[in-house]
């Protein structure tokens, strides 16, 4: 394989599905992540808000009581030991709750029952002395062996009582928190499966959308114009990638009609040369070089084979530049005057009854020459193929499209300007209408008039460049109407 083939697809280390998987994958973990993290941040900051709301309706249920006072008395409390003791016979701690009473620093009462944990600690007490701001209520973390609690230190004041009072109350924070964090383990598992079932899914769906992206390199890679048969196999044309393969294909397709045409072409080209060539090549043998009259004969027939040669090769330029952006230059074109240059030319090709209409009026957009050169085409294979004095009828007139010429021409118009040439000749037979417009396609009928083939093909080339068509209206034994349609706005 020469060395501007395409480099190997194995250099490429990331393919389009591994791409698009790990983009859908990170972008799916990415979500599931800020979603987790936003929902259980916000759980852990309800449950502190939860926990820190406990906390003071303690602290407010004994400071009630206090300003209260004992029942059946409508004084405040007077004495620290009475109120503790009346407190925690109303308070219970719940299970995960516990709280102690300090009176000058030393632990004074304790709540009865059973208590998930106890306050009853010198490292408590030491941290609620040091936390402790007279006439205020501190929540704070504290660790007390392996639990984390949250706490609320609150000091206590009577009136009349010269001692200091504190309440300490505690919530085993760690054991909801780490239900939550269990909550969290569990997100992260699902969320993990969620991931690869994606990942996985997506893998195979994705190979499945893209197959035809593969089997496009594979077809692309085995393209040449030796083989052009190579197809991608599309089962359904329901996404893009898919249809990009029908594209593909259909662009195959072109090619290898465009391939087959050029070789048939080349073919053509090459029997229609190579007959003159056989007959200069034949004549030049059997010239009799000493014979003045031969040579003579010879000279004449070898340079008329020679222009034909020489309209053939340019009819086949013509065609070639057909293909060109500038084949034709557009510009406003004005009808009458087109009309009144073709009908001066057309009547200098043969002794015939020259009719020349000229109906429209206004401007086309258009190549006046190349225009000229394709109505004075069609007028000249009707001076060919009619007989001596017969009348050849040229027209340029508006006319809406027909059926046939709105699905043939490239412009769709509301009106086109149609140059048509009628002849009263023998006509075309309906199953050589049509291979009359291909290269060195000629009637069978008419094979022995002097022509090269190229001549439909070429107004049908200028016809295409303005993005018109042209049709064929024949009969056998009435003759035939060739029409040109170039519409009004490109």
């Amino acid at each position: 394989m020469p060395s501007s083939a395409l480099p190997s697809p194995h250099g490429r280390p990331w393919s389009v599905r591994v791409r698009v998987i790990t983009l859908v994958v990170t972008m799916l973990t990415i979500g599931l992540m800020l979603a987790g993290l936003v929902a259980f941040t916000v759980q852990f900051s309800e449950l502190n808000q939860r926990l820190d709301s406990e906390l003071a309706q303690e602290i407010t249920e004994v400071r009630e009581l206090a300003s209260n006072g004992p029942p059946d008395t409508n004084a405040p409390y007077q004495d620290l030991d009475q109120l503790f003791n009346d407190y925690l016979s109303v308070s219970l701690p719940n299970e995960y709750e516990s709280m102690v009473t300090l009176i000058d620093g030393e632990v004074a009462f304790i709540p009865g029952g059973e208590i998930a944990f106890s306050l009853n600690d010198e490292r408590v007490v030491a941290e609620a002395q040091a936390r402790k701001v007279p006439g205020r209520a501190l929540t704070f973390d504290f660790a007390l062996d392996d639990r984390d609690l949250r706490m609320v230190v609150s000091d206590v004041a009577l009136p009349g009582e010269t001692r200091e009072g504190t309440l300490i109350v505690a919530i085993d924070a760690g054991v909801q928190r780490r239900a939550i964090w269990q909550q969290v383990g569990t997100y992260a598992l699902i969320a993990l499966g969620v991931i690869l079932v994606t990942g996985a899914t997506g893998y195979v769906v994705a190979g499945r959308l893209l197959r035809p992206l593969t089997d496009l390199a594979r077809a692309a890679s085995s393209v040449d114009t030796e083989g052009l048969t190579q197809r991608v196999k599309v089962t359904s044309v329901d996404n893009d990638v898919a249809q990009l393969a029908v594209t593909f294909n259909q662009m195959l397709d072109r090619l290898e009609q465009g391939v087959a045409d050029q070789r048939q072409f080349l073919d053509d080209a090459a029997h229609e040369l190579r007959t003159p060539l056989t007959i200069i090549r034949g004549n030049l043998e059997i010239m009799e070089v000493g014979d003045a009259e031969d040579v003579d004969q010879t000279r004449e027939l070898v340079l008329d084979e020679l222009d034909r040669m020489k309209r053939l090769v340019d009819d086949l330029l013509l065609l070639a530049k057909s293909q060109r952006p500038d084949f034709v230059r557009l510009s406003p074109v004005d009808i009458q005057q087109l009309g009144r240059e073709i009908q001066d030319k057309v009547h200098l090709l043969g002794d015939h009854e020259w009719q020349t209409t000229i109906d429209a009026t206004g401007t086309v957009l258009g190549d006046r020459q190349r225009l000229q050169q394709a109505a004075i085409q069609l007028a000249a294979n009707a001076e060919k193929f009619s007989e001596a004095a017969a009348r050849i009828e040229v027209r340029l007139g508006w006319s809406p499209p027909t059926s046939e010429v709105a699905h043939k021409a490239a412009a769709q118009a509301q009106r086109y300007l149609v140059i048509s040439v009628r002849d009263h000749g023998t006509g075309i037979a309906p199953e050589e209408a049509e291979r009359i417009f291909e290269r060195f396609g000629r009637s069978e009928k008419h094979r022995s008039v002097d022509g090269s083939g190229l001549g439909l093909p070429i107004v049908v080339a200028i016809a295409e460049a303005h993005r018109g068509t042209v049709t064929l209206d024949t009969m056998l034994g009435a003759g035939s109407t060739f029409r040109i349609w170039i519409p009004e706005e490109m």
